[in-house]
């Protein structure tokens, strides 16, 4: 295979950083004339999870919910030519690819040739390999009928191909994160996939990218000490990409900033050990990269290198566990804090009578103990809300539970505000795979 080609820069922007993200900074990128290509990461645990919750109800959903409010604000764009890569296909690349078709259409672009990549859904190969699941202590075969899903993270091999066949819009399933975007930055600059530093280079611009305006200061933000201008209306980050380099900035006229701040804590986001960040694209190496702020909104970065790819590839196994029921309830006033925790024994016993030994219960009373358990502070408060939690493999039992927070409305006096739900409960844990079991496959459709 060629190795790295000298000369070339790429400019490539950023569409979205999760499945529900804001699509005005997507259509402005798209409208900016900067980019020739925009990754759009659409997944993260929880939301590959729901896709699964809502394909178990409808096996024709499970794809990106967006896809045809997206496309009008890129009809422009893509009738110039420009590129579009993501994970859309979330549990269901299939009906994405389907989305995708019947919108463009409608737009009036036929034509349109769209890579969609298979293979991710190794449900079947996790059975077989019996694979271990670290976090649960167990394994899939333990588990039997209630590991529903599983989708191993790919990388930007598929994407490739996909773009060498010509595809304008590029979409899988569980495409991992950078890699969204290393496939478009190897393409075209000539960048072969087994040159580690050049894929590691491309993994340091996919990671800047790939969770939108946490690059500008969304993430960076924590007032009074660290503020940017405008948080209101932050752009996306874009970057111009060079064989030695990058320069990572923003549209003008958005808010937020690209600096040397929002850069460093945007590089060491999520990554664990800057020596050995894991893809299924690279082993990259962060530990050297250099920051150089530029001003006016541009930072240069680069000296980032990789190593071989690992040889498994992490899985992102789907239990059944049931259904989910919260219940909130606010007090407030004097005698607030005892009226809650009043409430808590109410639902206590109330729960104890009502759900099966093996159910799962949770109180919290949210300004309090909610995310420090016991550590209370020490000024009593002027409000509070309690919130249940439950856990149970019944559906009438977790309408049951959440029902009784409603009841709460009857005493201790002056609770309101009550708001209750149930859902499936779908719980996400890796696992890990031989990456030569898992046959990806690629196709190219028209619209």
């Amino acid at each position: 295979m060629p190795r790295r080609a000298s000369g070339g820069t790429l400019a490539i922007g950023s569409g979205s950083a999760y499945a529900n993200d804001r699509l005005a900074p997507a259509a402005a990128m798209a409208d900016s004339g900067r980019v020739s290509y925009i990754g759009f990461d659409c997944l993260a645990e929880r939301t590959m999870a729901l896709a699964h919750v809502r394909r178990r109800r409808n096996p024709a959903s499970g794809q990106d919910e967006r896809i045809r409010r997206l496309l009008p604000l890129l009809r422009a764009y893509l009738a110039a030519g420009g590129r579009v890569v993501g994970n859309f296909g979330a549990a269901n690349p299939d009906a994405a690819a389907a989305d995708f078709v019947e919108g463009l259409r409608a737009l009036g672009l036929p034509g349109v040739r769209l890579g969609v990549i298979r293979g991710d859904d190794v449900l079947d190969l996790v059975v077989a390999q019996d694979a271990e699941l670290p976090e649960l202590g167990t394994t899939v075969g333990a588990l039997g009928d209630r590991i529903v899903s599983a989708n191993a993270y790919i990388g930007a091999e598929p994407i490739v191909d996909c773009l060498r066949e010509d595809a304008q819009i590029v979409l899988g399933g569980r495409l991992a994160d950078p890699s969204l975007f290393v496939g478009p930055i190897c393409h075209e600059l000539g960048w072969s996939l087994d040159d580690w530093e050049a894929v590691g280079h491309a993994t340091l611009v996919g990671h800047l990218l790939e969770c939108g305006v946490h690059s500008t200061g969304g993430n960076f933000e924590d007032p009074p000490y660290r503020v940017v201008p405008d948080p209101h209306r932050l752009g996306f980050p874009l970057a111009e990409v060079s064989e030695d380099s990058a320069v990572v900035t923003k549209l003008d006229g958005t808010g937020g900033a690209v600096d040397e701040r929002t850069m460093k804590t945007q590089l060491y986001y999520e990554i664990h050990d800057p020596r050995t960040y894991l893809t299924p694209d690279v082993t990259a190496d962060f530990s050297q990269v250099r920051v150089e702020d530029l001003g006016g909104d541009r930072v240069r970065l680069s000296g980032a290198t990789g190593r071989e790819w690992p040889a498994t590839l992490k899985v992102l196994v789907g239990v059944d566990q049931g259904y989910r029921a919260t219940g909130e309830i606010s007090y407030g006033g004097p005698g607030c804090l005892e009226r809650a925790r009043r409430a808590e024994e109410i639902l206590r016993a109330h729960l104890d009578e009502l759900l099966d030994p093996g159910d799962q219960v949770r109180v919290d009373l949210q300004g309090m103990n909610s995310l420090f358990g016991d550590k209370e502070g020490t000024a009593y408060p002027e409000e509070v809300r309690l919130r249940l939690a439950v856990r149970t493999e019944s559906e009438d039992l977790a309408r049951d539970a959440a029902h009784e927070v409603e009841l709460l409305y009857f005493g201790p006096a002056g609770g309101g505000g009550v708001v209750t739900s149930v859902l499936p409960a779908l719980g996400v844990t890796p696992a890990y795979v031989p990456r030569e079991l898992v046959s990806l496959e690629t196709e190219v459709v028209t619209s």
